[in-house]
């Protein structure tokens, strides 16, 4: 029993890692399924973000409902509000999900890394007690889960304190899933066996034509035979969850959500057969329209905030200039080779030339007008930022912006490194690719050098026997 106590603990991690980490506290875009996808647009977040630092503040004892003002109580929810849990979660430039460090009223707790293989999808998650790893064929993946244990070096555990004691980690098999998958990656279907190779679980999956999940059937085996539930989601034109409904034996629920422009949820309303409960949500957004504060309210009292930090990787500037170069390049290098093999006279030539330089032109200085705007929306953007923190810097003691400074160059230092890693890779794959080039070339002339031979040996003995 403990043993499978165990492996309902691990299958339910690796469900809450693998979505619920990119989802709200409460599960506003969740869907309960093994996604091999863990990148910042499963977090619905916009722009080239490197860091979402998210906090959860709930309720002091002597806290007030009838705050007179929103206004100093969204600038001051540090201090009206205890910090209880939270997440720091690191993305590359790509938008892959990196790392996960789990807070605690403050103070950093386990951090779980991720890897990835060649198409995208997550290789190896390692952290919070377990291991996961997966391994593709096509469509199919074959995911191993590995639970931690904990060999303590002391004769009496039962005295010992084990959060000081030495211990040596092994990870041993425990559980696999065998997942087909959709060409994006998407699973539909789920298979998993605990290490007797007996059956634990079988979830299926269906999308709508923008690959959206529409419903969920999921079997789930145990002692007592096998329990079914099914789930339901509805969407709007604007492809914005606004309903969902689950079936199963222990449970009835509808979910209905209203969502704002950006398809936050501003009101959620939890239908279940002995009650229906109400949460509505207040945002607050920065320039990139990520949100930074969202107030929580249950049947229209406050509930709890979460607040957070986001950084931007500075490659964006880069990137976008460099597309737009290259955009620019290629608008002016068509229309002149299209002139030139249009040409139908010297005349016609001329006015072509005139017309594509015309519109070359007006490209470029729509190019150079939306590259002006694009970095007066960056400054905008990095100067909320400093605001933002100079305000919150103001409420700190002496230590909490020591504490601020040293973890600032942390992350600075961590996204050097990052970036010098991600150099080196594409470094290291660029001189591949040109070695496999080279040895291409020397075979492809040695074949071509051994074919002459041979038709010269050929041509020698056809011309012998002739004679």
């Amino acid at each position: 029993m403990q043993s499978k106590n165990i492996v309902t603990f691990i299958m339910k991690k690796l469900l809450i890692v693998s979505v619920l980490a990119f989802c709200c506290v409460l599960g506003l875009r969740a869907q309960d399924v093994v996604n091999l996808r863990m990148d910042r647009q499963q977090m619905g977040l916009r722009g080239m973000v490197a860091s979402m630092d998210e906090d959860i503040l709930l309720r002091k004892d002597y806290f007030r409902e009838d705050w007179p003002e929103r206004k100093w109580f969204v600038k001051d929810l540090r201090n009206v509000l205890r910090e209880d849990e939270g997440r720091i979660v690191t993305f590359n430039q790509s938008g892959r999900m990196l790392t996960i460090t789990y807070t605690q009223q403050g103070k950093k707790g386990l951090t779980t890394t991720c890897s990835y293989a060649s198409n995208g999808l997550l290789s190896s998650y390692l952290g919070e007690g377990y291991k996961v790893e997966a391994r593709y064929n096509g469509n199919n993946a074959d995911i191993n889960v590995y639970a931690e244990t904990k060999d303590y070096k002391t004769p009496n555990l039962a005295k010992a304190d084990l959060n000081n004691t030495p211990y040596t980690n092994s990870y041993p098999f425990d559980l696999k899933c065998r997942q087909e998958l959709t060409e994006e990656g998407l699973p539909l279907r789920s298979e998993y066996f605990y290490v007797d190779s007996m059956p634990a679980k079988v979830c299926e999956y269906s999308y709508n034509h923008n690959n959206l999940l529409e419903s969920e059937r999921i079997v789930e085996y145990s002692d007592g035979g096998q329990s079914v539930s099914t789930v339901k989601y509805t969407y709007d034109n604007k492809n914005f969850l606004v309903k969902k409904v689950l079936r199963s034996r222990a449970l009835e629920e509808t979910v209905v959500y209203e969502n704002n422009e950006n398809g936050d949820c501003t009101k959620m309303t939890v239908e279940r057969p002995y009650g229906t409960v109400v949460y509505t949500f207040e945002y607050v957004y920065d320039t990139m329209q990520n949100w930074t504060v969202r107030l929580q309210f249950e049947d229209g009292v406050f509930d709890n905030a979460a607040l957070r930090t986001l950084t931007y990787h500075k490659a964006t500037d880069a990137k976008v200039k460099s597309d737009k170069q290259s955009g620019k390049k290629a608008d002016k290098a068509k229309p002149a080779k299209k002139a030139k093999a249009d040409k139908p006279g010297k005349k016609d030539g001329k006015e072509s030339a005139v017309v594509d330089k015309k519109a070359a032109k007006a490209q470029a200085a729509a190019a150079k007008q939306a590259e002006k705007e694009a970095k007066a929306r960056r400054q905008e953007e990095m100067k909320a930022q400093k605001a933002l923190q100079k305000e919150a810097e103001k409420s700190m003691t002496k230590e909490q912006r020591k504490a601020l400074q040293a973890e600032r160059k942390a992350l600075e230092k961590a996204a050097k490194e990052q970036t010098a890693a991600e150099k080196k890779a594409a470094k290291e794959m660029a001189a591949a690719e040109k070695r496999v080039a080279k040895e291409y070339e020397a075979a492809k002339k040695k074949a071509e050098k051994e074919r002459a031979a041979a038709e010269k040996k050929a041509k020698k003995e056809r011309k012998k026997g002739s004679k």
